[in-house]
């Protein structure tokens, strides 16, 4: 355990050692994770078992972390333990887990820096943080936005006053200068106001449209309902290469009731930032800002803009070693599957038109693409479990506790009668695909090691990470220790 300042939980440290005859060359992969989990309410039973008491049901493992990112751990732990045992392991594979991930990563960067000698050389770096987009399809992950949580807190010099007795249009208002203030961060369809915010941020690239392109005609084939090919890309790429400001909350001084004029007043927000944007650069560009927009305001008022939390974005390479590696061992672990018969006449007709970040990128705005939608969307058309270790994959589960939620549990058996009148199969590559959330410790250890990272996403979009009834599928489980243990085992090699 490596200590993190302020109390903050440790960072776990291990090592599985390759081949002592390589000692000298050989390669190390470190394997990121985090132990730490988000709170889980069980008030009125919403959950199907106790969140800290893991359960199967159906082929899933109930209970909080599950998914994120327990399961995905084990996998990878349990990978390198055959690898020792079959004395097939020819890298060393590094796993730092922290306890602070959910949290911002409190303490984890200075606490790698102190312990780097520790640690040793990186070559290569892979997380198992996340999801797939659908229920389906497998990914693979090579970008992640940046995040800046700040607080914008205004104070007036007066006590909290009653607006029948004192209020008056003389009298500056902390909350309403707040409101005011707020109101120039951003403006049509939410585009961002702060000068310069979106000068860094590159074009799309063929290469990258080509993506959007793929992901877009399996998902659209699979389920008509999605819509339009154009508007579901549109939205995909809002959520994840398009930058963006979120008001989260108000508070203010007082007792609450209707009648209080605040002393003071504060909002908490944050920007989702994508690669090419500086998390430092941004943050200087947003204080300046407001200040400049207070000043106009002529308030006797003070204002204070404080960065709470900053996390750089993260941009992969699709094309090194590391994701071809992945991509091989994922389309291994889980072979062909079957395709919808539309898919076959639109791989060819179809041209998706990707929007480019002007203007008019913000007008007419589709509805956005959920998880859940995605994931309901393909809830009855599984992957086709075709290895045999799937097939003898079992285990004993309990039944559900409730008969009004059978539909949400009992999935795989639909599942498993649509197969039979499955559609030809075909061997596929994984979406390569961005996600909007960010993972503060990735772009921080590319730089800390000069190494590259790569993200498996191991769970599915039903998963409910951070929601009530979080889990993971037994199947996802298994077929990502055998994903791990093929890029440990051949990913040194090259």
């Amino acid at each position: 355990m490596l200590p993190t300042e302020n109390s903050c939980n440790p960072v776990i440290f291990a090592r599985f050692r390759g081949n002592p005859a390589t000692a000298e060359k050989r390669k190390k992969i470190l394997f990121y994770g985090h132990y730490d989990v988000v709170a889980a309410n069980n008030d009125h039973d919403k959950w199907l078992t106790d969140p800290f008491s893991m359960q199967g049901i159906n082929g899933y493992l109930y209970g909080r972390g599950t998914s994120d990112n327990k399961g995905p751990i084990m996998a990878a732990i349990f990978a390198c333990a055959e690898l020792t045992a079959e004395k097939s392991l020819g890298a060393d594979i590094v796993f730092l887990i922290e306890g602070e991930e959910e949290c911002g990563s409190r303490g984890f960067a200075k606490t790698i820096q102190q312990h780097k000698d520790l640690i040793g050389k990186i070559d290569w770096i892979l997380l198992a943080n996340s999801y797939w987009l659908d229920d389906r399809i497998p990914c693979l992950t090579y970008g992640l936005r940046g995040v800046i949580h700040a607080t914008i807190q205004i104070e007036s010099n007066h006590p909290d006053l009653h607006s029948g007795v004192d209020g008056s249009a003389q009298l500056d208002e902390s909350l309403k200068d707040l409101v005011m203030l707020l109101s120039t961060l951003t403006g049509h369809h939410g585009s961002v106001q702060i000068p310069g915010f979106y000068d860094p941020i590159p074009k799309l690239s063929k290469e990258e449209e080509g993506l959007y392109t793929d992901i877009v005609q399996a998902l659209v084939a699979r389920n008509p309902s999605l819509g339009d090919p154009d508007e579901l890309a549109a939205s995909l790429m809002r959520r994840w290469r398009e930058a963006s400001l979120t008001i989260h909350r108000f508070q203010t001084s007082g007792p609450d009731n209707a009648s209080i004029i605040p002393r003071l007043a504060k909002a908490a927000m944050s920007m989702r930032l994508v690669p090419n944007q500086e998390a430092s650069v941004i943050a200087k560009a947003f204080q300046k800002h407001l200040h400049s927009e207070f000043a106009k305001l002529g308030s006797n008022n003070t204002l204070t803009v404080t960065i709470d939390h900053a996390a750089e974005p993260w941009l992969g390479d699709v094309n090194n070693q590391i994701f071809k590696t992945l991509e091989t061992a994922v389309m291994d672990a889980w072979g062909p599957f079957s395709e919808p018969q539309r898919r076959r006449s639109m791989v060819n007709t179809t041209k998706v038109t990707i929007p480019s970040l002007t203007d008019s990128y913000f007008g007419n705005k589709p509805p956005p693409a959920t998880s859940d939608a995605l994931a309901n969307g393909s809830a009855l058309t599984p992957l086709e479990i075709t290895s045999s270790s799937a097939s003898s994959t079992t285990a004993s589960f309990n039944k559900p506790r409730s008969t009004k939620t059978n539909k949400t549990i009992t999935d795989d058996d639909q599942e498993t009668e649509n197969q039979n009148n499955s559609p030809p199969q075909s061997r596929r590559k994984p979406f390569y695909i961005r996600e909007g959330g960010s993972i503060p410790a990735i772009r921080f250890l590319e730089k800390e090691f000069c190494a590259p990272a790569a993200h498996l996403p191991c769970g599915q979009a039903s998963d409910s990470a951070h929601l009530d009834n979080e889990r993971l599928r037994l199947v996802n489980l298994y077929k990502s220790k055998e994903i791990f243990k093929q890029v440990f085992e051949e990913l040194p090699m090259k």
